[in-house]
């Protein structure tokens, strides 16, 4: 039953982007394929039901009727938008709790226990997110310069869940304009002045984009199921 062990999520509502339609990986839309038994859009939804009231899902409008049928009535499905941020945008507006979490399809891996962590560091500092360090070396290219990012800088790479306040993606949304076009859910935070904390991910929470990482997706999901990843 969706309600059940929701303590303290009274003011919480969990937003799943899962409109995509995949063009990158050439497999159809992303939500719909299918992972060790699971569809994307169930295992994100899956991640995130213990921590909220509701869940709303923003998928392709052609296949709203095919996702509602999947998902079942407790849960909430829009039709996406043209664009990750006008999708972000019609799932905040299908919503009203004070406090929100915005995880995506993408992210296969994403846990229940992630989903806890990152809502109570955000109920802390006023937004945080999952995020994976930066293990190897990096680097910057500069014209025809080639210089090593030190790793002491602190390098992460953004994952989801995310959680911050409506208000906040609000403040975030009336500073879009001095933001580059392709600005995502973070850099509209940090537009409105919401300091955002980091909840170190494990290393599998992977994103899927390319047929590259759809292969290594499926590689991890067997260990995952037999115990064989640990953090």
């Amino acid at each position: 039953m969706i309600g059940a062990g929701r303590a303290g999520a009274h003011d919480v509502e969990a937003l799943v982007l899962a409109a995509g339609q995949g063009e990158r990986l050439g497999l159809g839309p992303k939500a719909l394929l299918t992972l060790a038994g699971r569809t994307l859009i169930d295992r994100a939804v899956g991640a995130v039901r213990a921590v909220a009231r509701r869940v709303i899902a923003g998928v392709p409008p052609e296949r709203l009727d095919e996702c509602r049928a999947l998902l079942g009535a407790d849960v909430t499905v829009v039709a996406g938008g043209a664009t990750r941020l006008d999708t972000e945008i019609l799932l905040v507006e299908a919503s009203s709790a004070p406090l929100l979490v915005l995880h995506d399809v993408v992210h296969p891996f994403a846990t229940a226990e992630l989903a806890r962590q990152v809502v109570a560091a955000a109920r802390e500092r006023g937004a945080a997110m999952a995020a994976v360090p930066a293990t190897s070396h990096v680097y910057r290219m500069d014209s025809a310069t080639l210089g090593r990012v030190r790793q002491g800088d602190g390098l992460w790479s953004s994952r989801k869940p995310l959680v911050f306040s409506r208000s906040a993606f609000a403040r975030g949304l009336a500073a879009r304009g001095r933001l580059p076009h392709d600005a995502g859910v973070v850099e509209l935070l940090l537009a409105a002045g919401e300091p955002v904390e980091i909840v170190p991910a494990e290393p599998w929470n992977i994103k899927v984009t390319t047929m590259a990482d759809w292969a290594l997706a499926r590689a991890i999901a067997p260990l995952l199921e037999r115990g064989l990843l640990r953090s």
